[in-house]
């Protein structure tokens, strides 16, 4: 172990880990400093080589970020997210709690395949206007939308970031993940969904009939196809973009064979020249000086020292294994960005789960605590400040910081407890 070494990079990882998540100064002139602060000095003083720095990054999470950003883009472009959400919404005929449910299960699902953030910008504009249609607050339906959307991130593999390395790094697929992480999205899902609306979407005012009538007047499914063509054909394509995926095909090549579809359907319209802008370079440059840090310190013996010393700990004991597992992910994601912190923890569990005659437990508990966290503190899901952010603009009069924090609080740590039990029950029965 390099002790010297460690230490520098854990000093250059805090560093980038306290701008990465804060708002007020743009962390990415930091990053790219501390990114060439740390190759040059693996470089001169450390004595690695071009090479085995350029092999700590993970190419194929990079090419699935491009190519995903660049099928979000048309499909939202195309609007296809905004057609179903307004089906939906049309079902209900107005009905405020069924609207409540149909809302966040289809988040909830959607969010299992399509990224939070833009699920969030579609969906809670949609949602605002329609409590606004019906007079009622909206608060509590963009706040168990937002719930939801952290549950919905644990279902597949490319769901989130976080899902897509810790997939690739235990061989996870659709398979995997449906199997093992299914019954927990469907009881935490409708027990989350059952109380909120006992507790606060029953007890509040709901829509008149001529307002019902109102709102079934004003959003028309139709209104949102500009280019029918296009809007079937992306469609389409996006369908078989999932499917592929799920029949087992390489998430990263399966995206990008349907990115370069969909520019190519669109090469009249919205061509990749007046895309690009859209796309963030920056996430994908910071993910890749993410992967050199913290592939480093396993290079330098980091995540070796540390599991070892928590398999000194667990002592081949599943239950508290899974425990350990759970805490550490939930408590560091609470605070910090789940994906940054994914990657610095999946080589010391990945040296657990090696060890463990019944590792499947162990990643359910990975998982979970990495996407569940969201809703310990919302400065700990991107999707939640969206959602106070969005609510501050429109003004909503029932959802601030405060309620998010308490309500969202209460929720995690249900969550936590679901999960503690199910893994528990799965650590039994398989043991």
């Amino acid at each position: 172990m390099n002790a010297p070494a460690i230490i520098f990079i854990l000093v250059l990882f805090a560093i980038l880990m306290a701008f990465f998540s804060q708002d007020r100064l743009d962390y990415f002139p930091i990053a790219l400093i501390i990114a060439a602060v740390a190759v040059i000095t693996m470089l001169h003083v450390y004595g690695l080589e071009e090479q085995k720095i350029l092999g700590f990054i993970n190419f194929s999470t990079l090419i699935f970020i491009f190519a995903m950003q660049i099928i979000i883009y048309y499909a939202t472009s195309d609007r296809i997210l905004e057609y179903i959400a307004i089906k939906l919404i049309h079902v209900t005929k107005g009905n405020n709690r069924l609207f409540f449910y149909m809302i966040c299960i289809f988040t909830a699902t959607l969010v299992a395949f399509i990224e939070d953030l833009t699920l969030s910008l579609i969906l809670m504009p949609l949602i605002f206007r329609t409590c606004q249609i019906l007079k009622i607050p909206s608060g509590s339906y963009m706040m168990g939308v937002t719930i939801s959307i952290n549950i919905g991130a644990i279902l597949t593999p490319i769901s989130s970031l976080k899902n897509l390395i810790i997939g690739e790094e235990f061989g996870w697929g659709f398979g995997e993940y449906f199997a093992n992480m299914g019954i927990l999205y469907l009881i935490t899902l409708i027990l989350t969904l059952y109380l909120l609306d006992r507790f606060i979407i029953k007890k509040e005012e709901t829509p008149t009939e001529e307002n019902k009538k109102i709102l079934l007047s004003f959003l028309d499914p139709g209104i949102v196809i500009e280019n029918k063509r296009h809007f079937l054909t992306t469609s389409i394509i996006i369908l078989g973009t999932f499917g592929f995926m799920f029949l087992g095909f390489a998430p990263s090549l399966v995206a990008i064979v349907s990115a370069a579809l969909l520019l190519f359907l669109h090469r009249k319209t919205l061509n990749f020249s007046e895309i690009k802008s859209d796309i963030s370079w920056k996430i994908i440059i910071i993910f890749a000086i993410l992967f050199i840090l913290s592939n480093s310190l396993t290079e330098f013996g980091f995540s070796e020292f540390v599991s070892s010393l928590l398999e000194n700990v667990i002592n081949d004991n599943i239950f508290l294994a899974v425990l350990i597992t759970l805490g550490i992910s939930s408590l560091l994601s609470a605070f910090l960005a789940g994906t940054p912190v994914t990657i610095i923890l999946l080589p010391i569990f990945s040296a657990i789960v090696g060890q463990s005659l019944f590792p499947n437990p162990i990643i359910i508990a990975f998982i979970s605590g990495v996407n569940l966290a969201g809703n310990f503190l919302p400065q700990g899901s991107a999707c939640d400040m969206l959602t106070l952010t969005l609510a501050k603009k429109y003004k909503v009069i029932n959802l601030n910081y405060k309620r998010l924090l308490k309500n969202g609080a209460l929720f995690a740590t249900m969550h936590f407890s679901i999960v503690l039990g199910y893994t528990i029950l799965y650590a039994f029965v398989i043991s």
